[in-house]
């Protein structure tokens, strides 16, 4: 078994792509105002001048208790330099923030919009382009709120504070002079690692993005096939490389980060051993040793921060190298050129990559009045009316013009018309018309409806709504592609009648296989197909051998990715388990809850969250001994006396280095192991409720529950948790620590640490009022709007009303920048609030401890200090609970229960020989009126079940029953007298294969598409498949393949014509093992030989089936056939 790798990637989303990028593009700072640059310096030097005086004040007054010389003049200076000092650095750290926010913020708005620009001229489809558009930019976040203020303090802090230490002790500021360098070269030696493995990862986000979106779109055709088990399994070997690329970028940029600590750590231990030694031989007073011991970790400190902060920033920085080779990509072809003497067509030929025969031969043609173009399925007349409207593939060769097209003035219906909006009056409103335009179509009633849930031919009817009402915006130029396929005869007569109305409004060029619309053309432009090059014949349409040789297909081919053997145990057990059990567990998942997410990987949590406090508490503990050994030594005579404090304060740095690095992996692991499990629950719950729920997969829902609300709650889980366990065990450490050496300040500090906690979560939740949900809430609105945009792109793009759509788009960005704004007050002030309340307990130790031992004094006050970042990363957990909560309640929506089909453990017969429906009513779950009521017909082998009727009227919905995706309210499904409701769910499903309307066409080849209709252990050889492709009508085009079977079909099989991926559909059915066939509407695009040809072929294949049938065409009908046509509903 061929077993999935990143580099042997079995859905090809990525092939062709152009190779990783070897490095990532550092953010233009040419966007940034240069004011905000320099306000952002002058902030960073406020800052130094903050940390200077509060380490002044600090020190004075440990060496004021050290010579037993405070007097109250000395405790005024002392409180003077802290405030100031404290003032200072709260100030402009908040200040800092902000700005960075609101730098951000503009950046990633501004990038957005051109981002969009460009998606919609037509160059991406897949779901990177979203991804790229919420997670990748939002990504940038890092550069610009951590990496930019790191960047600017590296600058200027450790010159200032260089500055103060070098008038306090020359000798350890050339300690610092020497050692800082160090940070820098170990930053660029692992930073370049690092940044391939960043690329790789995020190139593994963008497949999983893309993959992700495949499966969503083509859902309908991997449940009617039953391939959802092989797809869950695929998807976790997908999320696993993800994992696996992300994980070893993160291991090294924690190296990284432990490397930094140990040069930071082993640094200022130098500094103190040579403060120590002339401490003992009196060289040297304790307040500027203080001082220089203060400020040291500071130097590094910034730049410490820089290495962390670019590490941080490396999936933002990859991400805009992304969308930085999505701008740059070429513009999608346009052969139209202005012209005053009428619509012509001058020696237009289009050619598509590994195809023989062009998409459209060359042609000549004049187009006025109402021109219909006719021609055989694959002609080109399809590719025609996508150069009339400027959207052709931007992969397309084009040659020749089109002259006198009213470039902006075109209204385009495409042959499977795209929605942006969720509702028709919504899609109507992006094309400036109102409730008036569905009215003459019929669809007045439809105007509040999702789009998803209408049926093909209500859509249809709203996309020429659109077209119609473009014309009636000053379109002067309208192309219609198929209006009437889909459609019931009295929805065509009235599409047909609104045509005619505008014959005297605009010139009309449109196509159709049928009779009565092409008669409304005054003129007709024929399409001839290409001639076929010198290749082996297409092979009859004979029954394939029993025994051929199975061909070798490449991984490369297949659509699916198994790997049974290679699949987590998450996979493993949603995969084996059976339907039956799946659908109980979801539907006792009344409600996500935190503890239950948690639950099965609980151990990793505990051990981050014991790492987390473990690497926090020796960190302060490094602080408190340090300054505790300074002002030991400046009263000790022999060193003897402080080894054990020496060798504690290099274990300490180099124990909070290793458990830094340790909760870090720890954390991150949890993280993923829960979202990667998480995922596998919201996949399984789309795919069953998908096929009987269009609303869910309208837009970029899927997208947007697998990918930005999967991973918000990746990235929201280690900020949150480790935190919360690390920061309350340390707060107690703390005050512990102090009843031990200092019990009369005991209670000021509990006082002071728990206020200022609840104070500052308080402050950063209320200011924000709901800004961290509504961030949630904006991010998903982006991701599925872009998602809609790109899928949408041809429509509007070809009606001209691109802006409108950006404009939507652009509002919501705005409410996301200013939800990001709100958001960076409230953290900037909880911050400063825990900066406040630390550093003025420091300062306030040794005014308030004049009877105490100089050295103890010292513990409490650097004990303090060293409690800023643990409790700023505290509230910061604190404040990110309201988001997370958020998260989970909008997870937690989709897994809750909906009503679903009851199924029972009896076996299917052998061979399924007739299908019976008896008085069946069918209801959407949540809808007011049942979709079909009262259906009753029979179809056996040889004799087929026709459902036909109105547009609307609930016949994709009985298929949708059929194979088992909706339940039935009334009456009763019988496969061979037994009820559906006895059967097996799982064997009843194997036995059915469906072939919805406009089934999707997966961006793979041919053969990979066609490798869907069975399971991996049973796969088609190239023989079936060709066999198959031939009876479906496809042989002369397979034969006119450079590449055959191997071909490339392109995004939703752009590369193939409406008929000729209908047509591969049917073809994909064909190969299925299934006893009962499901078709929606398989003649719909094609032309009445080719159609006819086709249907005699498929009903040879299918003598021994049984089959129903969805169609308005009346020759798909046999004699011996049994005919249902359904009420309008």
């Amino acid at each position: 078994m061929l077993r999935h790798s990143p580099e042997n990637d079995p859905w090809v989303l990525e092939a062709q792509r152009a190779s990783e990028p070897s490095g990532s593009r550092r953010p233009d700072l040419s966007a940034v105002p240069p004011l905000s640059l320099f306000s952002m310096g002058v902030l960073a030097a406020l800052r130094a001048l903050g940390l200077v005086m509060i380490a002044e004040s600090v020190a004075r007054g440990i060496g004021t208790i050290a010579t037993a010389a405070m007097t109250p003049e000395t405790s005024r200076v002392i409180l003077l330099l802290g405030i100031g000092g404290i003032l200072l650095r709260a100030g402009a750290e908040w200040a800092t923030a902000v700005q960075a926010r609101r730098i951000a913020t503009s950046v990633k708005h501004a990038l957005r919009r051109r981002l969009w620009r460009r998606i919609v001229s037509g160059n991406d489809r897949g779901g990177s382009a979203a991804v790229l558009a919420s997670d990748g930019l939002d990504a940038l976040d890092d550069y610009y709120i951590q990496s930019l203020p790191a960047l600017i303090s590296a600058a200027v802090v450790p010159l200032l504070i260089g500055v103060r230490i070098l008038g306090a002790d020359w000798v350890s500021a050339l300690v610092i002079v020497l050692t800082v360098p160090l940070v820098p070269v170990f930053m660029v030696l692992i930073g370049k690692h690092t940044q391939q493995r960043t690329d790789a990862a995020l190139t593994a986000l963008t497949r999983l993005a893309d993959h992700l979106t495949e499966l969503a779109r083509g859902l309908p055709v991997l449940v009617g096939l039953g391939r959802v088990d092989e797809q869950t399994r695929a998807l976790d070997d997908i999320q696993r490389n993800y994992r696996e690329r992300t994980e070893e970028t993160l291991r090294w940029a924690f190296l990284s980060a432990l490397a930094l600590e140990l040069i930071a750590t082993i640094s200022v231990a130098v500094v103190a051993v040579f403060l120590g030694l002339r401490l003992l031989d009196g060289s040297m007073e304790l307040t500027p040793a203080l001082l220089a011991l203060i400020l040291a970790p500071e130097c590094f400190t910034a730049l410490r921060d820089v290495g962390a902060a670019f590490h941080a920033s490396q999936d933002g920085l990859s991400a805009l190298h992304r969308a930085q080779e999505l701008l740059d990509a070429p513009e999608a072809k346009d052969a139209r050129r202005p012209g005053t003497d009428g619509i012509r067509v001058e020696l237009l030929r289009v050619d598509y990559p590994g195809r023989h025969s062009p998409a459209l031969q060359t042609t000549t043609a004049d187009l006025s009045g109402i021109t219909v173009v006719t021609g055989a399925s694959g002609t080109g007349k399809s590719t025609l009316l996508s150069a009339l409207a400027g959207v052709l593939p931007a992969d397309a060769t084009v040659s020749g013009r089109v002259s006198g097209v009213p470039v902006g003035s075109v209204a385009y219906v495409p042959q499977a018309p795209r929605a942006f909006e969720a509702t028709p009056l919504a899609e109507l409103a992006v094309y400036g018309a109102d409730a008036a335009a569905l009215a003459e179509l019929g669809l007045a009633d439809l105007a509040h409806a999702s789009v998803n849930e209408l049926s093909p031919g209500e859509q249809r009817r709203l996309g020429v709504a659109r077209g119609l009402a473009r014309v009636g915006a000053g379109a002067e130029l309208l192309v219609l592609d198929e209006p009437t396929a889909h459609l019931d005869a009295a929805s065509a007569d009235l599409v047909r009648a609104a045509i005619r109305r505008r014959a005297s409004q605009c010139t009309i060029v449109l196509a159709s296989h049928e009779a009565a619309t092409r008669a409304l053309a005054t003129r007709s432009v024929a399409m001839e197909a290409a001639p076929t090059p010198e290749t082996a014949p297409a092979p009859a349409p004979t029954a394939p051998p029993e025994a051929a040789p199975r061909s070798r297909a490449s991984a490369a081919d297949a659509v699916r990715m198994t790997s049974s053997s290679a699949a987590s145990p998450a996979a493993r057990s949603m995969a084996s388990a059976s339907p039956k059990a799946t659908r109980a567990a979801t539907s006792a998942a009344t409600e996500l809850t935190l503890r239950g997410l948690l639950r099965p990987h609980r151990w990793l949590w505990l051990g981050s969250m014991a790492m987390s406090a473990l690497a926090v508490g020796l960190g302060i503990a490094l602080t408190a001994v340090s300054g505790w050994l300074i002002v030991r030594a400046s009263i000790e005579e022999y060193i003897m006396y402080l080894l054990v404090a020496i060798v504690g304060v290099r274990a300490f740095g180099i124990g909070r280095a290793v458990g830094r690095y340790a909760e870090r992996l720890l954390t991150h692991r949890a993280a993923f192991e829960v979202v990667d499990a998480l995922r596998l629950r919201l996949w399984r719950t789309i795919a069953a409720r998908g096929a009987g729920s269009r609303r869910l997969l309208e837009g970029g829902a899927p997208l947007d529950y697998l990918v930005t609300l999967s991973g918000d709650l990746r990235d929201q889980l280690p900020r949150v948790l480790a935190p919360l366990g690390g920061g309350v065990l340390v707060i107690v450490a703390a005050i512990v620590t102090t009843a031990f050496i200092a019990p009369h300040l005991t209670l000021l500090v509990a006082l002071t640490l728990l206020i200022s906690v609840v104070l500052a979560a308080a402050l950063a939740i209320i200011t924000e009022r709901g800004a961290g949900a509504a961030r949630v809430q904006a991010r998903s609105k982006i991701t599925r709007s872009t998602a809609a945009l790109a899928h949408a792109a041809d429509d509007l793009r070809g009606n001209g009303v691109t802006d409108s759509a950006l404009r939507m788009l652009d509002a919501d960005g705005r409410q996301l920048a200013e939800a990001e704004q709100r958001a960076s007050w409230s953290a900037g002030l909880a911050a400063a609030v825990i900066t406040v309340a630390t550093t003025l307990l420091a300062v306030l130790t040794p005014l308030l401890s004049a009877g105490l031992p100089a050295e103890l004094v010292s513990v409490i006050a650097l004990l303090a200090l060293g409690l800023l970042e643990p409790l700023a990363a505290l509230v910061d957990a604190i404040q990110r609970v309201p988001a997370l909560r958020a998260l989970l309640r909008r997870l937690g929506a989709l897994l809750r229960p909906t009503p679903t089909p009851r199924w029972g453990a009896d076996a299917v017969a052998e061979k399924t020989k007739a299908l019976e429906l008896d008085d069946v009513a069918i209801r959407y779950p949540g809808a007011q009126h049942p979709a079909v009521t009262g259906l009753t017909g029979t179809a056996r082998r040889g004799h087929w079940l026709i459902l036909t009727g109105p547009s609307g009227s609930g016949k994709s919905t009985v298929l949708s029953a059929v194979m088992g995706a909706l339940p039935v309210e009334q009456g009763a499904i019988r496969a061979d007298g037994a009820a559906l409701t006895t059967l097996e769910e799982a064997a009843w499903r194997s036995r059915v294969a469906w072939c919805p309307q406009d089934a999707y066409v997966f961006d793979s080849t041919l053969r990979g598409n066609l490798l869907l209709a069975r399971a991996r252990h049973d796969a088609p050889d190239d023989t079936e498949m060709t066999h198959a492709l031939t009876r479906a009508g496809l042989g002369t085009l397979v034969s006119g393949l450079a590449d055959g079977l191997a071909t490339r079909v392109g995004q939703g099989g752009s590369a193939l014509s409406g008929g000729e991926r209908q047509r591969l559909s049917v073809a994909r059915a064909l190969l299925s093992r299934a006893d009962v066939i499901l078709l929606d509407e398989p003649t719909a695009h094609l032309d009445e030989a080719t159609a006819a040809a086709m249907m005699t072929d498929v009903r040879a294949a299918t003598a021994r089936r049984v089959v129903m049938l969805v169609s308005h065409r009346a020759a798909d009908q046999q004699p011996t056939d049994d005919c249902v046509v359904l009420p309008a509903r």
